[in-house]
C-alpha cells in the first residue's frame, strides 16, 4: 500500500475520520505555503533597492518550488479520497433515481415549495453510484430552497438528451436568481451569501458530478431564476455493469 492509498480493511467511518484529520493537515500546509509565497512577493515589492539577477532568480525559484509542493500535497489528498468518491461500475437509470428522489423528498419540502418532474422518454443509463447522485441532487435542491425570497417556488427536475446525444439533468427554480458577481463564485467551496451557511452545496454537487465524468454549468438572472445543467457523455457500447435503481 502506498502512502496515499487508503487501507481497505479500515471501516468507512474510520477512514472518513482520517480524511477529516488529513484535510485539516493539508489545509494548514497549503495556508503555510501561500504565506511563504506572499512573504516572498512582499519582500520583492517592498525592497528599497533593486534585486540582483541572482537574488531575483532565487526568489522566483522559492515561489515556484513552494507552489509546486503545495499543489502536489493537494493532489495527493484527492488521490487518497478517490476510493470514497469514485462511482461504482454499475449502470444507473437516471429517470428512476430522479423519480424516487422526488417522491421521497416531497414529503419533507417546506410549505410553498413544489416539485415538477419532466423525464426524457428515451433510456438514460450510465455508470454511477446511486447514493452519490442522490446526495448531489439533494445539495442542488437545498441550494434552490435556501435562495427563496417569496412564499412560493417551483423546482423542476428535468432529464433529456441534448443535440450531441449527451445525457442532461437540469435542476431549475423560479427563485430570485443570482447577480453576475455571485454567479462567478457560485461553485467555489465555502462561498455563500447566506449567513450561517457553510457554502459547500454547489461545490460538493460539482465534485460528485465531475467524478462521474460530467460537466456542470449554471445559468441565472435576477428575477428570473436559476438553471443548473449537468451533462454527461453516454458510456461506450459494451461497458460492463449491472443495472440498478
Amino acid at each position: 500500500m502506498t502512502p496515499h492509498e487508503p487501507n481497505d480493511s479500515v471501516s468507512p467511518s474510520t477512514h472518513l475520520t482520517d480524511v477529516g484529520h488529513l484535510g485539516s493537515a493539508v489545509g494548514h500546509h497549503v495556508i503555510n505555503a501561500f504565506t511563504a509565497i506572499v512573504s516572498n512577493v512582499e519582500m520583492l515589492r517592498l525592497r528599497p533597492a533593486p534585486l540582483t539577477i541572482e537574488e531575483l532568480y532565487g526568489l522566483i525559484d522559492d515561489i515556484v518550488g513552494t507552489s509546486v509542493a503545495a499543489s502536489g500535497v493537494a493532489r495527493r489528498l484527492i488521490d487518497y479520497t478517490r476510493p470514497l468518491t469514485t462511482p461504482d461500475s454499475c449502470t444507473v437509470r437516471l429517470n428512476e433515481v430522479v423519480t424516487i428522489f422526488a417522491e421521497a423528498r416531497r414529503a419533507t419540502l417546506p410549505e410553498g415549495i413544489h416539485f415538477h418532474v419532466e423525464l426524457e422518454a428515451g433510456p438514460i443509463h450510465f455508470p454511477a453510484q446511486v447514493n452519490h447522485l442522490v446526495n448531489m441532487i439533494e445539495n442542488l435542491v437545498i441550494n434552490s430552497i435556501e435562495s427563496r425570497t417569496s412564499p412560493e417556488m417551483v423546482i423542476t427536475l428535468k432529464t433529456r438528451i441534448d443535440h450531441r446525444g449527451w445525457y442532461v439533468l437540469e435542476v431549475i427554480d423560479d427563485g430570485p436568481g443570482m447577480t453576475q458577481d455571485v454567479l462567478k463564485h457560485a461553485i467555489e467551496p465555502f462561498y455563500t451569501t447566506k449567513p450561517g451557511r457553510p457554502g459547500v452545496g454547489l461545490s460538493i454537487a460539482n465534485g460528485i458530478w465531475r467524478r462521474h465524468r460530467g460537466t456542470m454549468s449554471i445559468q441565472s438572472a435576477v428575477g428570473v431564476g436559476t438553471t443548473i445543467r449537468l451533462c454527461v457523455e453516454p458510456p461506450r457500447a459494451g461497458r460492463p455493469g449491472s443495472v440498478v435503481v
